[in-house]
């Protein structure tokens, strides 16, 4: 029985007295609510179970509540866990919810029978896998043989947070061991902690057990065994609405745009989505992968068995090797610097749509809101910067993983295997923006092609002087080391000087400052770690303004209507503008410019996003004066140009001692 048209279900609601909680409706406001049915022991995607009609309970998850199902890799992870730490095999059921949270890593709340029973961590230091209880997951080991297992015959105060107190404890497990998970027992009273010493010591060390949690509630037992079968059933009401919402957006946007249709399919789960959706809608629309020359093989095998089983008419973008060509000009791409996204994506995408939809194109995407911060502001409808004439549609861009994966369970699609070797990430194998723990799995999946990349950074590395463990603990992956990477190279006890790392960098020779010829001006040295000559400099610079050359100095001088800047070959940067804000802006479009200038990837995003056809590509940019309206167009799409932000971020002060010095003179 299903609710009535006002939304609520049966009046009568039920106790899951042996999960030990009541039901109650949901009355939240979370943009991302996860329910869970008791009696069907399933999680619901809304207020009330479609198998049974009751109302489901709000589950209390971390934010920002991007859940999902927990696919066999996971499972078998999680079991695994479970016998090592606990010696319980028993207590992963098939319906297993992750979500997301905070961690140095890898971080997943782990939901069985609707409450939070540990956390699935990974640690960066020990480069492996572990679960830290919750307090019903220690009430679930609790009412199993478990090891780790510690006996109160006292228990008294406000015990959450703080040491247990050696006295209380009556019996233990010889085999806890510092670091170790343990449950804690006294009666009805559950908790759950961390040990600080061997069980020798437990005993005699008051600061022996660590109290994470501890109340009354007495054993958890399980509930019914739910299958995945019932989980679509108590779902399905919703699935179908999520299903008939997006294709309405969709066929709204077709009817607004005459424009050939296309679908944006990477071998991932959300693009399979929306991949679904359009062929419920039409057959009249074309596949679009993108192959960067680093998807990894079992992701192109699938795509080709995708298109042959569905028929699809499908095109690709290849990068080629444009990845080995630029390496050496950037280095290890970065979570903060992702240059392969332009060279191995933006590019050969950009040039595909111009050569097959010269007009432009409806491209309809995956794209979802919780999959990143970035993504966050995501609309319906959206135009590519980088790609002039392609209508971006994002009609699952609020939905959570949990939706996904039980919309594709429920439409008996074909997914990717390598989901269920618990990896999130089925694109390119070396992301840097993958976790450690995803690239450790790729290692153990497809060791050549790890032992490989593991060599090139290696010899990177080498070249930079950086230490071996810049490679080994994944340091690689950023140009500037967030707070838990600067933490693991202090316990670590080394040092990664990251300024090596980079073969980019802009140190400051004098900041905004008055100018004696009147005016501010700002000084500063750019080093790029190869240069494509002072005339090529000289060319990107009209994009800014009228531009001067004096080759004999080694010097190009641009004027604009804001102010006036000098570029030298060796690298210094200089504008003068009447206020410090025009100064600083001129500033900001002369270092763009030249790092435009000397890194310029020949992809031709900046040809196709000038509307005066002003700018040609061939082995470096070129500029007509006459035709360029400085609109800025071609800096902005240019990704390159952007990591001037990150530099700026980063410049290089002058020191004291040499301030001193300039003030003495």
């Amino acid at each position: 029985m299903v609710g009535n048209q006002d939304g609520c279900g049966p009046h009568s609601l039920i106790t899951a007295s042996n999960l030990g909680r009541s039901v109650s409706p949901y009355h939240g406001d979370s943009q991302h609510p996860l329910f869970w049915c008791d009696r069907c022991n399933v999680p619901l995607i809304g207020k009330y179970c479609g198998k049974c009609g009751d109302f489901g309970e709000l589950v209390d998850l971390a934010p920002p509540g991007e859940v999902r199902l927990a696919l066999e890799g996971t499972k078998r992870r999680l079991r695994y866990l479970f016998l090592r730490q606990f010696g319980v095999q028993q207590i992963v059921p098939e319906v297993v919810i992750l979500n997301k949270t905070s961690g140095e890593d890898r971080a997943d709340e782990v939901i069985i029978d609707g409450r939070r029973v540990a956390k699935l961590a990974y640690d960066l230091e020990k480069k492996d896998y572990s679960l830290v209880l919750r307090l019903d997951g220690a009430r679930m080991l609790a009412a199993r043989n478990t090891k780790k297992l510690i006996n109160l015959n006292k228990a008294e105060g406000h015990m959450k947070g703080k040491h247990l107190p050696p006295e209380f404890i009556e019996s233990y497990d010889p085999g806890i061991r510092e670091g170790d998970e343990v449950v804690i027992q006294m009666g009805k009273f559950i908790g759950c902690g961390t040990a600080k010493v061997n069980a020798s010591q437990l005993k005699i060390n008051p600061k022996g057990v660590r109290v994470r949690d501890f109340a009354k509630f007495g054993p958890l037992r399980s509930g019914k065994r739910a299958w995945t079968k019932a989980v679509i059933r108590a779902n399905e009401q919703y699935l179908s609405a999520k299903k008939a919402k997006a294709e309405h957006e969709i066929k709204g946007v077709l009817s607004k745009h005459d424009l050939p249709l296309t679908v944006s399919f990477s071998g991932g789960k959300d693009s399979l989505v929306v991949l679904d959706m359009v062929r419920s809608i039409t057959n009249d629309f074309t596949v679009v992968y993108i192959d960067t020359g680093l998807e990894h093989p079992q992701t192109r095998e699938y795509v080709e068995k995708i298109r042959h089983s569905l028929s699809l008419r499908l095109i690709t973008a290849s990068a080629g090797d444009a990845f080995d060509e630029h390496f050496d000009a950037f280095g290890p791409p970065a979570k903060d610097f992702r240059w392969c996204c332009k060279v191995c994506k933006l590019a050969p995408v950009s040039q595909v749509i111009e050569e097959n939809f010269p007009q432009g194109t409806v491209t309809v995407e995956g794209n979802r809101k919780l999959e990143s911060f970035a993504r966050s502001r995501l609309e319906l409808v959206d135009g590519n910067p980088f790609v002039p004439g392609q209508v971006i549609v994002n009609p699952i861009r609020d939905w959570t993983g949990l939706d996904v994966w039980l919309y594709i369970i429920w439409r008996k699609l074909q997914y990717n295997a390598l989901y269920d070797e618990d990896i999130e990430r089925v694109g390119c194998w070396m992301c840097p923006s993958a976790l450690a723990s995803e690239c450790a799995e790729i290692s153990r999946i497809s060791p050549t092609l790890a032992k490989v990349w593991g060599m090139r950074l290696n010899s990177w590395a080498e070249q930079h002087d950086l230490p071996r463990e810049f490679v080994e603990y994944g340091f690689w992956r950023w140009k500037e080391l967030p707070p838990k990477m600067r933490e693991l190279s202090e316990k670590l006890g080394i040092k990664i000087d990251m300024k090596r790392a980079d073969t980019l960098s802009l140190r400051l020779v004098k900041g905004v400052s008055p100018c004696m010829a009147g005016g501010y001006s700002i000084e500063a040295v750019l080093d790029t770690p190869q240069s494509r000559g002072f005339q090529q400099v000289a060319e990107v610079l009209k994009t800014i303004g009228d531009v001067r050359t004096m080759e004999d100095f080694g010097v190009a001088m641009v004027e604009t209507n804001r102010g006036r800047g000098k570029v030298f070959a060796a690298g210094q940067i200089s504008s003068v503008a009447d206020s410090p804000k025009e100064s600083s802006a001129l500033f900001d479009r002369l270092a763009r410019a030249v790092l435009r200038a000397n890194l310029c990837t020949s992809c031709g995003i900046c040809v196709r996003a000038c509307p005066k056809g002003a700018i040609a590509v061939d082995k470096g940019i070129s500029v007509d004066a006459e035709r360029c309206t400085r609109c800025g167009k071609c800096e902005d799409s240019c990704v390159v140009a952007h990591y001037f932000d990150k530099l700026a971020g980063n410049m290089e002060q002058p020191t004291k001692k040499v301030e001193k010095k300039k003030r003495k003179r």
